[in-house]
């Protein structure tokens, strides 16, 4: 039976020769839509977002010829004369795929290579203009769905680490690469925990918490994962001092960009289960976890988003 990896429609230029087939879903199916060294063009992408595609599909066999593609099309993202609008929805859905495909592309040295690659040109896009993450936090926050989230958290989380001074590359790369992968542990759920927010059962919250543990059980036998992104990734779901979990630990003791992907982890999430405007998503949040985080780090978030 054949394979598919997922792409995302926003990360195909219109009218260029693709090096790869494109398949779309239909029913139980999966129906050739373009071959490989066929142009896409630019009329047919419109009519696919127009019936709301986001995602298409090519063979598992032809990953990597996407991925050459896609960091081709990342070049994009510093010509000032593509829309900062266009530019924002390829950083996006590029870290959208990033994260549907992460545990895959982790498994070679090859894949680790070109997803950093990746992260790179995408935080040197996200720091060059403050409109950037203003329009993602507003853009793409109606997705009940992990991948989505992770694109946000990882988008905010590098977003607020440049507005505090953090500079490091390998600082950036260990922050956002652990924002792609934080909920990684979700996959194995047969239903959308997410969407089911206070009405869960008591076996349920219990098996939803188990997230962390099971991500890092999933992604510690990766050789390109270091154990500063575990650390962070076991750390996510902390909270205040001591009223998060696995461990309850004070997040006030923890290092700062730990404390960084935390507050940006639990933003996004109440952000988009609330479906506010960010404005006011931001003054309620605030007011719920007035003492779960710095005054430092409330004030930078607030100064992105603004």
């Amino acid at each position: 039976m054949s394979s598919y990896y997922p792409v995302r429609l926003n990360t195909i230029r219109k009218d260029e020769k693709l090096a790869f087939d494109v398949f779309v879903p239909v029913g139980e199916r999966y129906v050739q839509y373009i071959r490989a060294q066929d142009e896409f063009e630019g009329e047919r992408i419109d009519r696919l977002k127009s019936k709301g595609v986001r995602k298409l599909f090519i063979p598992a066999g032809q990953e990597q010829d996407y991925l050459r593609y896609l960091e081709n099309a990342l070049d994009s993202l510093a010509n000032d004369k593509v829309s900062i609008s266009d530019r924002t929805k390829l950083a996006h859905d590029t870290l959208v795929t990033a994260a549907e495909n992460a545990v895959k592309n982790l498994e070679s040295e090859v894949g680790f290579k070109q997803q950093k690659k990746q992260l790179s040109k995408i935080t040197q896009f996200l720091v060059s203009d403050r409109k950037i993450i203003k329009e993602i936090m507003q853009n793409f926050n109606a997705e009940l769905d992990n991948n989505h989230h992770a694109a946000n958290v990882s988008s905010l989380s590098v977003a607020v680490a440049e507005k505090l001074g953090i500079t490091d590359k390998a600082d950036l790369f260990d922050l956002s690469m652990a924002a792609l992968l934080h909920d990684v542990g979700k996959q194995r759920f047969k239903e959308n925990y997410d969407a089911l927010g206070e009405s869960m059962t008591q076996q349920q919250l219990q098996q939803y918490r188990a997230h962390v543990s099971d991500g890092i059980s999933l992604l510690q036998e990766k050789p390109f994962i270091n154990p500063r992104i575990l650390g962070l990734i076991a750390s996510h779901e902390e909270l205040g001092r001591g009223r998060g979990y696995p461990e309850k630990k004070d997040v006030f003791k923890l290092p700062e960009i730990y404390q960084i992907l935390i507050l940006c982890n639990r933003f996004d999430h109440f952000h988009t289960h609330q479906q506010l405007p960010t404005l006011q998503a931001l003054d309620i949040f605030f007011e719920r976890h007035a003492n779960d985080f710095s005054d430092e780090l409330v004030t930078v978030l607030a100064s992105v988003l603004t």
